[in-house]
């Protein structure tokens, strides 16, 4: 087991107070909604010439989930097999891409989906004492860091009409020993608290039918840690421990693309999107940054969203445009930022580095990776691990 010491965030928003390295990328999006404070981290590379790429390591199945990164380890999910029946977690060695072990489960829910979408959507979450994923088919599962089975839920059988023919894409989240569920969907909804060790409820909120794809995200506030879930209807804040509501803000949000935060602020896409803080009114309110599938980041005071004609930066304070650059998408993943960079991939797997402020745009490189990519990378260790369709790729920095 790697050493383990707690991540001191250095902005007032920290995503998760959990005991993590702080190398480490534990979740979708990472341990601070999208934002490295890693240093050297990669600006050019191309992936058909090997150029920069550290190693690739060849994927079985099929999934669009994130890798996450925790204890020199990379874990990643996929589904294969008829009808996508087949389900599995991989652990590889973040040093070298080498195979530590994969682990093979049957799915016990419904496996259809949209053509776009698999039943490895939703990106596992790693912590100090395991690895725990859920997959589109309602199929939750716990495992050490060495591969060993801790526990295995199926949450349609638990909750019989649990449906989603879209498929279901909500991502886990963390604080401490708790693991964060969002299951809101056409049947019993709910968001719900699990026991790191055992899978079984700590606590568990209803909710009312409708599809939801976004992902809970924790942000540490007041010295203790609040879990944001987003939904339609609103934003609701929850203590991890008990699922005691905080506060709530009305929205509508979105239901795909998740929340950034930066200074204290909260961004949340939606129709119109807007910006507050934790439990008071808007601040401001913009109909130009609507995303698609996108999660906005933010960092150092400005706000950037990938939209559907490129990548707009606005004003986190004010919400007013700073600059826009066009870009060829569409964009799956979500925009990541560090080291002075913005990090936008499209689905071609197009990657564009831009330089982070400024008052014009200012485009640092264009990487092709010479696959298509669906889902969000992760950065650890300086280095940058992107998800093709048919490799993971590593990608070396300086």
């Amino acid at each position: 087991m790697a050493r383990w010491r707690l991540f001191l965030a250095s902005t007032w928003l920290a995503a998760s107070a959990a005991v993590v390295n702080a190398a480490d990328w534990p979740a979708f999006r990472g341990a601070e909604a999208g934002v490295s404070r890693e240093t050297g981290l990669p600006g050019a590379w191309d992936g058909p010439s090997g150029q920069g790429v550290a190693w690739k390591y060849p994927l079985t199945g099929q999934g669009i989930s994130s890798p996450v990164v925790a204890g020199g380890k990379v874990f990643l999910t996929a589904c294969a097999g008829y009808q996508q029946k087949r389900l599995m977690v991989t652990a590889l060695s973040a040093a070298d891409g080498k195979l530590l072990w994969q682990r093979q489960f049957a799915a016990t829910g419904d496996t259809t989906c949209h053509p776009t979408t698999n039943m490895a959507a939703p990106t596992p979450v790693a912590g100090p004492k395991g690895v725990y994923a859920l997959f589109a088919t309602g199929d939750a599962i716990g495992l050490s860091h060495d591969g060993d089975l801790l526990w295995i839920r199926s949450l349609v059988r638990d909750n019989p009409t649990v449906t989603n023919q879209v498929g279901m894409a909500s991502s886990l989240a963390l604080s401490r020993d708790t693991v964060l569920v969002s299951m809101e969907n056409a049947g019993e909804s709910f968001f719900a608290g699990l026991d790191a060790s055992t899978g079984i409820d700590r606590w568990r909120l209803p909710r009312s039918s409708g599809l939801n794809w976004s992902s809970p995200l924790v942000i540490g506030r007041g010295g203790r840690d609040e879990a944001l879930f987003p939904s339609s209807s609103e934003l609701l804040a929850v203590e991890p421990e008990s699922g005691k509501t905080v506060w709530k803000h009305e929205g509508p949000i979105a239901t795909i693309a998740s929340p950034a935060v930066d200074g204290g602020r909260l961004y949340a896409p939606g129709s119109p999107f807007v910006a507050f803080k934790p439990g008071a009114a808007d601040e401001w309110k913009s109909p130009k940054l609507s995303t698609r599938h996108t999660s906005p980041v933010a960092v150092d005071g400005k706000l950037y969203s990938a939209v559907v004609i490129g990548v707009n930066c606005v004003d986190g304070a004010t919400g007013q445009e700073v600059w826009q650059h066009r870009l060829k998408g569409p964009f799956s993943a979500s925009l990541l930022a560090g080291d002075g960079k913005l990090y936008a991939i499209n689905e071609e797997g197009v990657a564009t580095v831009l330089a982070l402020g400024g008052d014009k745009p200012k485009v640092l490189a264009t990487n092709a990776l010479g696959e298509k990519v669906a889902s969000t990378p992760a950065i650890s260790g300086g280095r940058l691990f992107i998800r093709g369709d048919k490799h993971l790729f590593c990608i070396a920095g300086r």
